[in-house]
Order: structure tokens, then C-alpha cells, then sequence
């Protein structure tokens, strides 16, 4: 009888060991899977700023010469809107 007691219990315990490790290499391939993404992340954020660097001094120029444009396009607009008024017979 202590013979068989004794596989049982080697069987169970072999069993939770293994259920344990499977979940064990789980977690590890999750982590490892969201390090690789924010590797690549990190990488892209870092792209972005390289990319953009040369727009701070140019962002005021920028927006001076759109500030500019307001007038001109809001006439364009009342100009298109009259237009449009005019195709569809209102006054």
C-alpha cells in the first residue's frame, strides 16, 4: 500500500511542478514579448524626436505666416458663399 501511496504522490507532485513551470514560461514569453514591444516603442519615440527637432525654431514662422492667411481665406469663404447662394436662387 505505501508503495502506491508513494507514486501517487510523486505523480501529483510531478504534476503541479509541471503545471507550475508551464505558467512559470507563461509569464516569461509575455514579459520578454512586452519588453520587444516597448524596445520598438522606445525606438520610435526617439525617431520622432530626431525627426521633429527641426521644427522648434520654425514653428513660430509658421504660425505667423498662418495667422496671415485667416483674412484672405475668411473673404474666400464669404466670396463662396455668396456664390453659392447666387447658384441656388437666394438672394
Amino acid at each position: 500500500m505505501i508503495p502506491i501511496l508513494a507514486f501517487a504522490t510523486l505523480a501529483v507532485v510531478l504534476i503541479i511542478v509541471l503545471v507550475v513551470a508551464y505558467h512559470l514560461i507563461g509569464i516569461y514569453v509575455a514579459l520578454k514579448r512586452g519588453a520587444d514591444h516597448l524596445e520598438s516603442l522606445a525606438g520610435g519615440l526617439v525617431a520622432i524626436r530626431d525627426n521633429t527637432a527641426p521644427l522648434n525654431g520654425k514653428v513660430d514662422e509658421i504660425n505667423t505666416g498662418l495667422a496671415g492667411l485667416v483674412e484672405p481665406l475668411l473673404t474666400t469663404n464669404r466670396n463662396l458663399g455668396a456664390i453659392v447662394k447666387v447658384a441656388e436662387g437666394r438672394s
